[in-house]
């Protein structure tokens, strides 16, 4: 019997390194094929039990953004992560308290919302004397997101499908760099997917560079596998560059876009190449993200 009242869990931010769109399925859905991977910069979840109830309280470092601070609790991934999860193990009677302490952006191609999802279930997972493994909690993950079944298990991972098709990759590359995020219109993602459809990206034009890039993250090979960096909403044009030309001026060769955007990533080989980055970076008045 699991003794245990609450639990703590990391919910790091996902970004793809690769992400194209193979086609529109017959479902409304589109089809990718993308590397993705976590990285350091993460929300602190705090699950406890409770009595009948589910509750989430939301903090940050810093203000909350607007569209989170004004968020019913009921439409917040975590409390559906919650609710599913007490549904599926049959303990609809239980409850939990839900603390999240934001620190990745909102609505900026980090999967925020769906590493919270993620770490909500696992965490409720090993409250209740893990009735499930950790395929189960990624089928339970994609009824609330297609990015929620990657960030269950983190890492690195080729998805396709609509993201829950997931194969591990034993990346031999520790991720360093610099994210900006600010300074761009945030979009929904059904929003970026259509401005997609309209500018004609959906045609699988990098069909080899995921596979390529999974290969070279094995390896070990840091130039070879940021080279097959591509992001088909970046490619529509859907975001400024002005952020991407920054990062270029001040000599990060590998930079790419993260999801349906805004946040565009530089990745460097060292930390210390990070650092000097992200000084350059807010000296300028910059808001970013060092990982």
């Amino acid at each position: 019997m699991n003794d245990m009242l609450k639990v703590k869990e990391n919910a790091p931010c996902k970004v793809n390194l690769f992400l194209d769109i193979t086609g529109k399925r017959a479902d409304g859905y589109h089809g990718i094929e993308s590397v993705m991977a976590t990285l350091g910069i993460s929300d602190e979840v705090t699950v406890e039990k409770a009595d009948g109830k589910i509750s989430v309280i939301m903090e940050s470092d810093e203000k909350l953004s607007d569209d989170l601070a004004s968020l019913p609790e009921e439409k917040n991934l975590a409390y559906k992560a919650a609710k599913l999860f007490l549904e599926a193990a049959k303990s609809d009677d239980a409850g939990v308290k839900i603390n999240i302490i934001k620190r990745i952006p909102s609505r900026a191609g980090l999967g925020g919302g769906s590493a919270d999802a993620a770490a909500v279930l696992r965490g409720m997972n090993r409250l209740f004397d893990s009735p499930f493994s950790e395929e189960e909690l990624q089928g339970l993950g994609l009824l609330l997101g297609a990015d929620v079944p990657f960030c269950v298990s983190g890492g690195a991972a080729l998805c396709r499908g609509i993201g829950e098709e997931i194969t591990k990759i034993d990346s031999k590359i520790t991720l360093h760099g610099v994210i900006i995020s600010e300074n761009a219109e945030k979009k929904s993602t059904a929003e970026a997917y259509a401005a997609a459809d309209r500018a004609m990206c959906s045609l699988n034009k990098r069909t080899d560079g995921a596979v390529n890039m999974a290969s070279y993250l094995e390896a070990g090979d840091f130039d070879a596998a940021l080279g097959e960096a591509y992001n088909v909403f970046a490619e529509a044009g859907i975001y400024p560059d002005d952020a991407r030309k920054l990062l270029l001026s001040l000599g990060a060769r590998h930079v790419v876009m993260s999801g349906a955007g805004p946040s565009v990533a530089a990745y460097v080989e060292t930390e210390e190449k990070a650092s000097r980055l992200y000084n350059e970076v807010t000296a300028r008045g910059i808001k970013a993200l060092l990982f």
